[in-house]
């Protein structure tokens, strides 16, 4: 985060350092530091080898959310899910905005009863340019408050493992946990909306 922060338009300009050359130069970094800890080039490596193998698990999770959530869309929209809920929101007089917050509060329960941010945003975000093509609205003003429901949402649920963690180190129960953080995420929730109509509107 440094080394990007520092050779970005805030400060060094003229050095270019993207996410893949500083997380290279930190592995680096952290290998000779190693070294010089333990002068043990095995316990490097092995270091190195949790290193990428913790890379393969998170991509791994990370490409099964993508092509489930990929699988869920394309069923959805062969049932025709899509369409009704497009021509039932039209019919009943919705504007683009108000498709908009249609679709954050379907992710946001969706984040609240699967515990999860990312499941049900790579399942709804498939759909997204069909909806915001049907309702004349750029796909970016679709997404972005989605993303940021789920990840307020997710932060509701009791079955969130940051939720049981947090919970189980603290003696308490998820749901007296949750009781905290319900408030705040909901005002977190209404600046995510209303910054979107603002853009909306401002053009």
């Amino acid at each position: 985060l440094a080394l990007i922060l520092s050779f970005s338009p805030l400060w060094i300009t003229w050095i270019k350092v993207n996410i893949i050359n500083a997380m290279m130069i930190g592995l680096a970094v952290g290998m000779i530091a190693e070294f010089i800890r333990t002068r043990n080039l095995k316990t490097v490596f092995d270091g190195v080898q949790a290193f990428f193998d913790g890379m393969g698990m998170q991509m791994a999770n990370v490409v099964t959310l993508i092509v489930a959530g990929q699988v869920f869309a394309q069923g959805l929209m062969s049932m025709g899910v899509i369409n009704t809920l497009i021509k039932g929101s039209q019919s009943a007089g919705f504007s683009p905005m108000m498709m908009m917050v249609v679709m954050v509060a379907i992710i946001a329960i969706s984040s609240i009863v699967m515990g999860s941010g990312n499941a049900p945003f790579f399942a709804f975000a498939a759909l997204t340019p069909a909806v915001a093509k049907a309702s004349g609205i750029a796909p970016v003003l679709f997404l972005l408050p989605m993303h940021f429901a789920a990840s307020i949402a997710r932060t509701c649920s009791p079955i969130t493992a940051v939720i049981v963690v947090a919970s189980g180190m603290g003696n308490v129960s998820p749901f007296d946990l949750i009781k905290r953080t319900f408030i705040p995420m909901c005002g977190a929730m209404i600046v995510n909306v209303a910054m979107t109509f603002f853009y909306y509107y401002r053009g």
